[in-house]
């Protein structure tokens, strides 16, 4: 027996899967407009951890490199991040931007059928919930970096602006 094409229903989950990343991918890129600039440059007191900087950095370059992944198969090869190096906003939201649509078309394509997700049980939206999660978790680590340096950032932008916008859809 060949594959049915989807459902009606399946469609509708294919865009609210789609939807999902759009607005995750949206967050990070709210979040980095709102640090001030040499918040970029923060990390946690007494840490040989990433800058925030950095953080947003290592989140694009994991992007790529499971993209590039699960096209070859091969072992990625991206450059890392130079210690110390310091990431334009500019720079980190062009990347982000071009690897956030690069991860929606290619979810897209694999939850329709016309892709392959590697390892994740072969799963695309397995996947996504990884990216999210890894991608939350570096979140987390940029804004107490930020308070840990005080920049806090205002409670508005925390409540309204990040979570506001998976609960309520506010931009």
């Amino acid at each position: 027996m060949g594959k049915s094409a989807p459902s009606h229903r399946s469609a509708d989950l294919i865009d609210e899967a789609l939807a999902a990343w759009r607005v995750h991918d949206d967050i990070n890129l709210y979040l980095l407009d709102q640090i001030p600039r040499a918040g970029l440059d923060a990390i946690p007191p007494g840490s040989r951890g990433r800058t925030v900087g950095e953080q947003f950095f290592h989140m694009n370059r994991v992007r790529l490199g499971w993209l590039e992944y699960h096209a070859s198969g091969k072992r990625p090869r991206l450059p890392r991040s130079v210690k110390g190096a310091s990431h334009t906003r500019t720079q980190l939201k062009a990347g982000l931007r071009k690897s956030g649509a690069a991860v929606q078309a290619f979810l897209e394509r694999s939850l329709r059928g016309t892709a392959r997700v590697r390892m994740f049980t072969g799963q695309p939206l397995r996947w996504m919930g990884y990216l999210i999660s890894h991608e939350s978790h570096h979140r987390g680590q940029i804004l107490l970096a930020l308070k840990q340096q005080g920049m806090r950032l205002p409670e508005k932008i925390a409540l309204e602006g990040l979570w506001g916008r998976w609960m309520w859809g506010k931009r």
